[in-house]
């Protein structure tokens, strides 16, 4: 069951994923970002990013989309984290069950406005937060579970 889906930036990150794997108890992890999916080198980075005794499957967009049947069937407690908004709205398009996405992290850039404490977000990632939002997928930031949820005000 897909406990928490979140938009991180970072992917897997320190004392982050591990306060939020123990917080939903999470077994498995599932990243979906088409350039770590097809990097050797970012795969085995990520993967001793993982906290011990949780799996980890780093997969593109396509790849997971075609095994949401199968994630489906699992008896375990799934955390999905996507590195940017336009895999995000992707994934919610063609996968309608997602209900709530946890915003964790998006760097500041060039052309980037500040919507949270660790939000900030492009004209695009704008837009495929909106769309998300028009979705009905309830959106929130919180950065860790031990701090207070932040609305996500577009």
């Amino acid at each position: 069951m897909i406990k928490l889906v979140r938009l991180d930036y970072r992917l897997l990150h320190g004392q982050v994923v591990f306060s939020w794997c123990g917080h939903v108890n999470a077994q498995r992890i599932i990243v979906v970002d088409d350039e770590a999916a097809s990097d050797e080198l970012k795969k085995s980075a990520l993967s001793l990013s993982k906290p011990a005794g949780v799996r980890l499957n780093i997969f593109s967009l396509a790849t997971t989309l075609a095994k949401m049947p199968k994630v489906e069937t699992l008896n375990e407690n799934i955390m999905m984290i996507f590195g940017n908004t336009a895999t995000l709205r992707a994934f919610c398009e063609a996968y309608p069950k997602i209900k709530e996405i946890n915003y964790g992290g998006l760097a500041n850039k060039a052309g980037a406005k500040q919507y949270a404490s660790a939000i900030f977000m492009t004209d695009s990632e704008a837009d495929d937060t909106r769309k998300l939002k028009n979705m009905g997928i309830k959106l929130y930031v919180q950065q860790t579970p031990a701090l207070k949820i932040e609305s996500m005000d577009l």
